[in-house]
């Protein structure tokens, strides 16, 4: 009796079209945020460090050059995630186009 219970609770139907929706809206949404956060390490990254700084310090610096290309880099990267993450969310929603 017991076995037929937990069989029944992990055998349960497809996910709800409703559900289905919504983790693929939650997944444009989660690569959106990546994308923006980003594009803001991208295009200003010396201001992001000055922040990191002062929330880490309490205190401001100019950042080296080091520092900014490392802002950059993973500004970059961030991006590429989120577009990632943004792209396969979209394409979700069109299941033919990606299974011919």
């Amino acid at each position: 009796m017991l076995i037929e219970n937990y069989n029944m609770f992990f055998l349960a139907e497809t996910p709800s079209a409703t559900g289905d929706t919504l983790m693929k809206i939650l997944g444009i949404l989660i690569g959106l945020a990546f994308l923006f956060l980003g594009l803001r390490f991208l295009f200003r990254s010396v201001r992001v460090i000055q922040g990191i700084q002062k929330a880490k310090y309490h205190q401001v610096a100019p950042p080296r050059k080091q520092e900014i290309m490392v802002a950059r880099v993973i500004g970059v990267l961030l991006s590429l995630i989120g577009l990632y993450f943004t792209i396969a969310a979209v394409l979700s929603f069109f299941p033919t186009l990606t299974t011919q």
